[in-house]
């Protein structure tokens, strides 16, 4: 059933564009907003109360998923909430729009649309690999854990992603506890990604750089990323193309999410995963 989500999911998310109601985004920002106004977050607040927070509505959907669990409503209610946790239809359109305005010759208006995308890391990293990570955190995370965990563990990544992005300033002792959780819970899915970059891209560049930050646990999931994806794919450089970094690195990230979805038929198929 895993395989047949994620499947039908990246099909129709490919072919489409979701509504808001489709968006995670439109959830968990009524949720945030819901727990700040109640003032559950403050300088004070306990890791229990964030614990809660988080691992409730986790559970709920755990508990709801195994209710119907080996019937075709499982199968429907998993599809549904991973339909919700995966893609970000506003990255995309933003993408789609720099292509455009990049074939129209618009080089003021490819400037915006990669404002918009990279935001704050327009000068440290380039638009390319700004798209591998968002395709990270959008795509293939997501994918693992609900590989892995099912719907409840997709649930469990986007939530505390979305809380990392968008809890208020004000908050900052929850933030940290928030980013260090999302450390965690990158831990591991980014080096299988970063893994799948060797074994599409180029492995003998690569290896070197994921070999030497797989036992360091302080590295950050998205330097790790970056750099084995800029060793994974060699790029030509073309001043007068703006669109071939992009263009290149986004498509070392799809053939990742295909392998990584022959790997679970794979495992499916050998009874390692349902």
């Amino acid at each position: 059933m895993t395989l047949i989500s994620l499947l039908l999911v990246l099909l129709v998310e490919r072919v489409t564009t979701k509504s808001q109601f489709w968006q995670v985004g439109f959830y968990t920002d009524k949720y945030l907003q819901s727990i700040e106004s109640r003032g559950w977050f403050n300088s004070s607040s306990k890791s229990w109360i964030l614990a809660l927070v988080i691992f409730v509505p986790v559970i709920i959907i755990y508990l709801v998923v195994q209710e119907f669990a080996g019937g075709l409503l499982e199968l429907v209610i998993s599809t549904a909430i991973l339909m919700v946790c995966v893609g970000c239809p506003a990255i995309r359109a933003t993408y789609k729009c720099f292509l455009q305005a990049a074939n129209r010759g618009d080089l003021q208006a490819c400037s915006m649309y990669e404002d918009q995308i990279s935001g704050d890391d327009k000068g440290s990293t380039s638009f390319g690999l700004n798209l591998v990570w968002q395709n990270y955190r959008h795509y293939t995370a997501v994918i693992l854990w609900f590989a892995v965990f099912g719907a409840a563990g997709a649930i469990l990544y986007v939530l505390v992603r979305e809380m990392n992005s968008k809890l208020s300033s004000d908050n900052e002792q929850v933030a940290n506890q928030v980013k260090r959780l999302l450390n965690l819970v990158d831990w591991v899915p980014v080096r299988i990604t970063a893994l799948g970059f060797l074994l599409v891209g180029h492995f003998s560049r690569a290896f070197p750089t994921w070999l030497g930050y797989l036992p360091d646990p302080a590295v950050q999931a998205k330097t790790l990323l970056l750099d084995v994806s800029k060793k994974a794919e060699e790029i030509e450089p073309d001043e007068n193309d703006c669109t071939e970094e992009p263009c290149t690195l986004v498509r070392l990230a799809k053939r990742n999410v295909m392998f990584l979805l022959v790997v679970i038929a794979l495992l499916t198929l050998s009874g390692w995963i349902d």
